[in-house]
């Protein structure tokens, strides 16, 4: 049966119709919000950052980032796959996600760099991303679906009287 364009407010065609059109909504709304918070991640722990560190005795340059930045990306990007997988499906956290961080990278090594090596850390970036994200959804994956499974209660085979 075909939906009808003209569906009276409260039929079941209706109410299929508005449901999907949420839905459709729902999931576009939640797709965007996932790729802005990706992105949002770099300029939050990184993109901000750009000033190395020289050591005054060995004159040795580190940096530009610390520790404790990459351990907070690294917690908020596992926070962010986390609740993304809750509500979406895998494969669309483990592709966008990186691909909305890696755009971001670009976006701030394409402009400071006159070399054009920013494309070689665009790759190397995009990859580690995809990578690393893909076995942690796929961790998330494993581990809740364990959880879920082993909450349900087994039957028991004695009877009580």
């Amino acid at each position: 049966m075909k939906p009808q364009a003209d569906a009276a407010p409260g039929s079941q065609w209706q109410d299929r119709l508005d449901a999907a059109r949420r839905s459709r909504r729902w999931r576009a709304l939640a797709l965007t919000a996932l790729a802005v918070l990706s992105a949002g991640l770099w300029w939050a722990w990184f993109g901000w950052d750009t000033q190395r560190d020289v050591d005054p005795v060995t004159g040795a340059s580190s940096g530009p980032y610390e520790w404790w930045q990459v351990r907070a990306c690294i917690v908020s990007w596992a926070i962010l796959a986390w609740a993304g997988t809750e509500l979406l499906k895998p494969v669309a956290v483990i592709l966008i996600m990186p691909a909305a961080f890696t755009a971001s990278w670009i976006l701030s090594a394409a402009l400071s760099d006159d070399s054009g090596l920013w494309a070689i850390g665009a790759v190397l970036v995009a990859v580690g991303t995809l990578g690393g994200n893909a076995v942690f959804v796929g961790l998330l994956r494993l581990l809740f679906r364990k959880r879920k499974t082993s909450a349900v209660p087994v039957a028991s085979s004695t009877r009580q009287p």
